[in-house]
């Protein structure tokens, strides 16, 4: 990505030395972690509830520069043809799985991304909305798929209260700088007997403990916070929200996480191969620019996926998935 200038970077001195208090649990007994592979930015752990939190925080106003357009690509395309196509493929998956819990009517999927999900809801007879945070980010929910996307903040956006049959934080959760502030604005949204589906990088998963600051799915400082599955399920249970599955296997974040970890570990260029599997608009590293580091890539690959993926088997039986998916009921 392309790093912002250093008057974004927030520094300590300008920051509490004590952490803030606990979002989850309410303690003030904040410990690190370990340092991050972003300069000047670590992780600390709760050791109550064991909720991760990126510190010192990016403040808000200055978030924006940590999302550059090539963040997410030109027209929003993010990934070479054969990934883009993967990527809907798990979209349209996901849409049938809120169809066989979800009842037809609105639904809001917040930080909505390119729409996917929002398409495959609207193809199965859903009324679909959409949240994100800029335009740029909403260009093709809005001007390819035609959707209902609001950029708004998702605490004050215009929406009736208790009209939605689910709202969806895909991935999204861990950028809120007030988790728990989206997630009771979440319930308040919500119908009785609404759904709510989270899907957050798990800080207590094998790839977490095993590889720290070289683990993929940290993304500091954009993920203000790292849930485990205690600290999700305290946060949601505080706003009235029951657990009704929740899945530590997933095909599509999983094994990814761990070939992406692997080769951080051994000292390639931070996420080198993720820049390698994105569309030429949504590249910051040229990787004709590195051509021994792209070759090595793919020297080591044969060796290093068919790990990633019996890593991803065993880290499900585990009940340690790099990722979780939480389905929760409002009561």
């Amino acid at each position: 990505m392309t790093r912002p200038s250093t008057r974004f970077a927030p520094q300590l001195s300008s920051q509490a030395q004590k952490p803030p208090r606990c979002v989850v649990c309410g303690s003030f007994r904040g410990e690190e972690a370990f340092p991050s592979a972003e300069a000047g930015f670590e992780v600390l752990r709760c050791p109550d509830c064991g909720l991760g939190r990126t510190w010192p925080p990016v403040p808000p106003a200055e978030v924006g520069a940590w999302y550059p357009q090539d963040y997410y690509g030109k027209e929003n395309v993010r990934f070479n043809p054969v990934f883009e196509t993967l990527t809907r493929l798990f979209q349209r998956r996901r849409s049938r799985v809120l169809y066989h819990r979800v009842p037809r009517g609105p639904v809001l999927d917040v930080g909505c991304g390119r729409g996917h999900l929002l398409r495959f809801l609207r193809e199965l007879g859903y009324e679909p909305h959409g949240i994100e945070l800029s335009e740029h980010a909403a260009w093709h929910a809005r001007n390819k798929l035609h959707l209902d996307v609001l950029t708004v903040d998702f605490l004050t956006a215009p929406h009736q209260r208790e009209r939605f049959n689910a709202v969806v934080f895909w991935h999204t959760l861990e950028h809120f700088p007030d988790p728990a502030a989206a997630l009771q604005r979440a319930a308040e949204l919500l119908k009785n007997g609404g759904l709510i589906a989270v899907a957050v990088p798990n800080f207590d998963s094998l790839q977490a403990k095993l590889f720290g600051r070289h683990w993929f799915h940290l993304d500091v400082p954009r993920h203000y916070f790292h849930f485990g599955p205690k600290s999700l399920e305290s946060l949601l249970a505080r706003y009235r929200f029951r657990i009704v599955q929740l899945d530590h296997f997933c095909f599509e974040q999983n094994p990814y996480g761990w070939l992406q970890s692997f080769y951080n570990a051994l000292g390639f260029d931070h996420n080198f191969l993720y820049a390698m599997l994105k569309d030429r608009g949504a590249r910051t590293i040229r990787i004709r620019h590195h051509p021994i580091q792209a070759l090595l890539h793919l020297a080591l690959l044969p060796v290093l996926l068919p790990v990633s993926i019996a890593m991803t088997a065993v880290e499900a039986l585990l009940h340690r998935g790099g990722t979780i998916e939480a389905y929760a009921l409002k009561e």
